[in-house]
C-alpha cells in the first residue's frame, strides 16, 4: 500500500495530466504553420483558420483568437437557436409565418426574387432550409427577428461556452452599414435599385476605404477558435436535446448548396462535409469576406471541424476558393 505521500504525489500527478492542455499529437503542427503562411501570403489578405480533431479533441489554429467578418457563416448558428426555440415551445417548425414585402431583404435572395403580391405565408421549417441550404438573407433576417434579434443569438451562444462569436445586426442593415450607407429597418419595403444605385455612387477608392475599415470590426464578427468550439458543440449533439433536431441541422448543412470550391474541392473523394459558407462585398479590387466553416467526415470515419476565414484578399473569386481549398487539402495531409 502506498504512503500518505506517495498517494498525494500520485494523486497530484494524475491531477497534472487530466489539467493539461489538449496535446498537438494528432496534427503535423510545423508543416501546417508553413502551409497556411504561404497559402496567405497569395491571397493578399488575412486568413485564419480553426482545426478540430473531434476523436481526442486535439487542435490547431492559426490567428485563432483574431476576429473575422462572419458574413453569412452566421446562418448555420441561426439554425440552433431557431431549433432551441422551438424546443422551447416558442415556435412550431410547421407553423405558418407571413412575409410582406416590407420584410425582403438584400443582396442573395432567392424568396425576394419569386415573390409575388403583397404577402406569401412560409413555415418556420421552409425559411429555415432557405437560411440554410440556399443561404437566403430575406429568410435568415426573419429567423433572426422571430428568435429575438441579434443580441439574442449571441447571448445564446455565450450561455453555450462560445464568447468569439457575436451577431449584432441584420443582413438588411449591417451589409449596407460596411459601404458606409444607413441601413434598413423594418417599417418600409427596400428598394433595392435605389441602394444598388446608392452604392455605384460611391467612387470605387471611397468604397474601398470604407470596407477596409470594417475588416477588424468585432460586430459581426467571429475568430477560428470560437468557430470550431461550435462546431465541436454541433458534431457532439450538445447544442439541442431532440435527436431529430441535431439531425435536421446536419442534413441542412450537409445539402448547403454554396461553395463547391472551398473547403469541399480540398477534399478527398468519398469525404463527406456539413458547413456553411459566407461571402461579402468587393470593391476596387478588395474582398471583404471569403469564408466557409463545417465539419469533415473523411471515408476512414476520422472527423474534424475546420473553419476558414479569408478577409481584405487583393485576389479574385477564383483565386480565394482555390485558397479554401488548399487549406482543406492541407489539413488533411496533416492528420496523424
Amino acid at each position: 500500500m502506498p504512503t500518505r505521500r506517495a498517494f498525494a504525489y500520485t494523486c497530484s500527478a494524475a491531477i497534472a495530466v487530466l489539467a493539461a492542455p489538449p496535446a498537438f499529437a494528432d496534427w503535423d503542427r510545423s508543416k501546417l504553420e508553413a502551409g497556411i503562411r504561404t497559402i496567405e501570403q497569395g491571397t493578399k489578405g488575412r486568413l485564419g483558420v480553426g482545426l478540430l480533431d473531434l476523436k481526442d479533441r486535439s487542435r490547431w489554429s492559426y490567428r485563432g483568437a483574431e476576429p473575422f467578418p462572419l458574413q453569412s457563416v452566421f446562418k448555420l448558428p441561426l439554425a440552433i437557436g431557431v431549433l432551441q426555440a422551438v424546443e422551447a415551445g416558442k415556435l412550431q417548425l410547421d407553423q405558418a409565418i407571413t412575409v410582406t414585402r416590407n420584410d425582403l431583404s438584400l443582396y442573395h435572395s432567392p424568396l425576394a426574387r419569386a415573390f409575388k403580391g403583397a404577402r406569401n405565408d412560409y413555415t418556420l421549417r421552409d425559411l429555415l432550409t432557405r437560411s440554410t441550404i440556399a443561404s437566403d438573407n430575406t429568410a435568415a433576417d426573419l429567423l433572426l427577428r422571430l428568435i429575438g434579434g441579434p443580441q439574442a443569438l449571441t447571448a445564446l451562444l455565450k450561455e453555450g461556452g462560445v464568447a468569439g462569436i457575436s451577431v449584432d445586426r441584420y443582413e438588411r442593415v449591417f451589409q449596407p452599414e460596411i459601404l458606409g450607407l444607413p441601413g434598413y429597418g423594418w417599417d418600409r419595403a427596400i428598394d433595392t435599385a435605389q441602394f444598388y444605385a446608392a452604392i455605384q455612387a460611391i467612387p470605387a477608392a471611397e468604397r474601398r476605404r470604407r470596407l477596409a475599415a470594417t475588416l477588424t470590426d468585432r460586430r459581426d464578427a467571429a475568430t477560428p477558435d470560437a468557430s470550431i468550439a461550435f462546431l465541436e458543440g454541433l458534431a457532439r449533439g450538445t447544442w439541442l436535446r431532440e435527436p431529430a433536431h441535431n439531425a435536421l441541422v446536419e442534413r441542412l448543412a450537409a445539402e448547403s448548396k454554396t461553395g463547391p470550391n472551398r473547403i469541399r474541392a480540398g477534399l478527398p473523394a468519398g469525404a463527406r462535409f456539413a458547413h456553411k459558407t459566407g461571402l461579402g462585398p468587393s470593391a476596387d479590387g478588395l474582398n471583404h469576406a471569403t469564408n466557409d466553416i463545417g465539419i469533415v467526415t473523411l471515408p476512414d470515419g476520422r472527423r474534424f471541424a475546420i473553419a476558414v476565414y479569408l478577409a481584405g484578399a487583393r485576389v479574385g473569386e477564383t483565386e480565394r476558393e482555390a485558397a479554401h481549398a488548399a487549406a482543406a487539402r492541407l489539413a488533411v495531409e496533416s492528420l496523424r
